[in-house]
């Protein structure tokens, strides 16, 4: 059996490509839905549920702060115990009737990730861990993602690194176990088939035409007061009617902005806000956009795949994806942003990835091979 911890939206799109593959009756899926709203919406949209749910965000919400993410965990913990054995007995169980082992799967660099890791362990099952290796070389760089994703690879038992500077990383750090090089992102598979999945809702914005994504939502972003001000004004300063911004705000984000007074930074005729949108309406925006600001690695993958300009308003990034490419590193120079604005190539410079390897059926092979999985 392959038990799936994910507890956010990101998540179970990039393992969506290996969840849909499985036989339902050969998983089992356990969420914290540590981004709840989101999480609904493509829970719908996927169809698809999971099968526990060890808590619900914060109070039902999504997790928006470091006391949220505490209760959120404290939640987590008490519904497994509670439910651990039922858990055990569901799992030996598939073992017997389709005489397979059983094995907990995780993904890339949140909260879930560990707590799924450690807890995989508690259920006595090797953890594999999906989007494995990633490293920026600093533990602050991003934080806590750059904690998350070490942590994981100590409990994991298999790992599978998107590329071959991850799987350099894992082997230089010795880690215990196999190590299954997928080629690319999972995230590869999601692009493929998420215009199927775009809603009337991404019709109802009525974006501009043209014009440039803005996805600002880490922490160490959000923490430094004076770094937030100072990327705000770079692109308030850039909009006009020839170069519009859309603004896509995380609940983070939006909550930092009211806190910090920063609100008035966004009120701007050419400047589009936003709420953060369930990912394959997302996706829809992305592939429209002319150019991208973000601090996010995940788009900065997608950029890649996708051929879109992009400058990642980060100290460093674990991804290599697209650097000296499509993408480049600002390292918190803002002035960088400045002239990426306004000297960026056009996305018709750039051509979209073609290649046929699917990550997700790489997983899948593993698991099926070494007896995880019956098909």
């Amino acid at each position: 059996m392959i038990v799936i911890f994910y507890g956010t939206s990101a998540e179970l799109i990039k393992l969506y490509g290996i969840v849909k593959n499985v036989p339902r009756d050969q998983q089992y899926l356990i969420c914290t839905a540590q981004q709840h709203a989101g999480l609904q919406k493509v829970h719908q949209q996927l169809n698809i549920q999971p099968d526990i749910y060890l808590a619900h965000g914060w109070k039902g919400a999504d997790v928006a702060n470091m006391k949220q993410m505490l209760g959120m965990m404290l939640s987590a913990h008490g519904n497994f115990a509670m439910q651990y054995g039922k858990i055990r007995k569901i799992i030996k169980a598939n073992e017997l009737k389709y005489q397979t082992k059983s094995i907990v799967l995780v993904h890339g660099d949140t909260l879930t990730t560990v707590v799924g890791s450690y807890l995989g362990r508690i259920l006595r099952l090797p953890v594999a861990h999906v989007e494995a290796g990633l490293r920026s070389g600093s533990w602050k760089n991003p934080f806590p993602e750059e904690m998350d994703r070490r942590i994981a690879a100590k409990f994991a038992r298999v790992h599978f690194p998107p590329n071959d500077l991850a799987e350099k990383n894992l082997r230089g750090e010795s880690v215990k176990g196999a190590i299954i090089n997928t080629t690319f992102n999972t995230a590869k598979d999601a692009i493929e088939v998420s215009d199927d999945f775009v809603s009337n809702d991404y019709y109802g914005l009525k974006l501009p035409k043209h014009y440039c994504l803005v996805l600002l939502h880490r922490t160490e972003l959000l923490e430094s007061k004076n770094d937030l001000e100072a990327i705000l004004k770079v692109i308030r300063n850039h909009a006009d009617k020839k170069k519009q911004i859309v603004f896509t705000q995380h609940t983070t984000t939006a909550e930092k902005l009211k806190l910090y007074g920063f609100e008035h930074y966004l009120d701007h005729p050419y400047i589009r806000a936003i709420p953060k949108q369930p990912y394959f309406d997302f996706m829809a925006i992305v592939k429209n956009a002319d150019y991208i600001i973000t601090d996010g690695g995940g788009l900065q993958e997608d950029s890649f795949f996708l051929g879109i300009p992009v400058i990642v308003h980060r100290q460093r990034t674990e991804r290599q994806e697209g650097i000296g490419f499509n993408a480049q590193l600002s390292e918190m120079n803002v002035n960088k942003v400045a002239d990426f604005l306004d000297n960026h190539k056009d996305k018709k410079d750039f051509a979209k990835l073609r290649d046929n390897v699917s990550p997700s059926n790489v997983v899948i092979g593993y698991l099926a091979k070494n007896n995880y999985l019956s098909l």
